[in-house]
């Protein structure tokens, strides 16, 4: 089975291009806008087949589906960091939604030519939900989408641009919504990984145990990347007919309570103060999922505790700084 990943260079796409290298049968290829592979991809790459392209380059994408013929192609490549996204949402909304039309136009075009017709599976968000009040959560699919920042709009967009694919064209298009995730090599702009670095900081007598922090009480569904990746995997062989799906652990964690886990984690008890320039206007209260309709379909379930996940981020910070010293 030949599978094609866009953005595999990502937080994301390394993980994923792990768990598709540990299973049989797969011939994983992957597309990445940096043409110099990171150090996980070079330690990855005897298994992979890797291209560099830009997703909106559609005579690139096209020339990479021709050459790959795709039976199943994870659409991940994005402008993720919803910061980014408000302060230039021109760029996000040309890469998230052009770059999501490339990918769809891509397939569409093998299916019409019989070369092949590949499943896809297009990522989206939790994001696209907005402010949604706690007395109606978890949130399931049937709640209207209402983006509250660019990111989530862009997300929103491009989300029912697949579905209105797999509508109109008859092609095998699926969605999913992840919450937010965390894990080993994410980017310390995300909340999870930049408390674990800043612990990790701390315990290594490197730095002040001083965080600065925004809203500790706001409350986020983790999960942790490892199932993010395998629950998509697994609705390309989901049952029955429905086609998006939230990707979450249906549960909420709040910030504060990441600080105590990594104060537990590191022995290290920082001063923590309040940033207002950490306070982000457009954030929701709470947000946390249900992911009912995921698990009927697949039988996923999250398998890695939260306090695990943040152990691991906690350790590869440590290793990381181990190996600048």
């Amino acid at each position: 089975m030949r599978v094609l990943v866009t953005g595999i260079e990502g937080f994301v796409g390394t993980h994923l291009a792990e768990y598709l290298l540990g299973l049989n049968g797969v011939d994983v290829h992957g597309t990445m806008l940096d043409p110099s592979p990171s150090r996980t991809l070079k330690r990855l790459a005897p298994g992979l087949r890797l291209r560099q392209a830009d997703i909106l380059d559609t005579s690139r994408i096209d020339e990479i589906f021709h050459d790959v013929r795709p039976d199943r192609v994870i659409h991940l490549a994005a402008q993720a960091f919803v910061p980014t996204a408000v302060q230039n949402p021109a760029a996000t909304v040309r890469t998230n939604i052009m770059g999501t039309l490339s990918i769809l136009e891509a397939v569409r075009k093998l299916a019409e030519r019989d070369v092949a017709r590949p499943a896809a599976l297009i990522v989206s968000s939790g994001e696209i939900y907005g402010n949604v009040p706690p007395a109606q959560q978890p949130i399931t699919e049937e709640q209207t989408p209402a983006p509250a920042n660019p990111y989530a709009s862009s997300k929103a967009a491009m989300d029912l641009l697949a579905q209105s694919y797999r509508h109109t064209y008859q092609l095998d298009v699926s969605v999913v919504r992840p919450f937010n995730h965390a894990g080993p090599r994410q980017s310390p702009t995300f909340v999870c990984s930049e408390f674990g670095r800043r612990f990790a900081e701390f315990a290594a007598r490197m730095a002040r145990p001083l965080l600065k922090v925004g809203n500790v009480e706001s409350r986020r569904d983790f999960t942790d990347v490892r199932d993010v990746v395998r629950a998509y995997w697994m609705v390309f062989d989901r049952s029955g007919e429905e086609s998006v799906f939230n990707v979450c652990s249906g549960s909420a964690h709040a910030i504060s309570e990441v600080i105590e886990t990594y104060s537990e984690i590191s022995g290290v008890v920082p001063e923590v103060l309040t940033d207002a320039a950490k306070i982000r206007p457009y954030g929701a209260p709470v947000l946390v999922g249900s992911n009912e309709r995921l698990r009927r379909a697949t039988g996923w379930s999250p398998s890695i505790p939260f306090r695990r996940t943040l152990e691991d981020v906690f350790r590869y910070w440590q290793g990381e700084i181990a190996r600048s010293a």
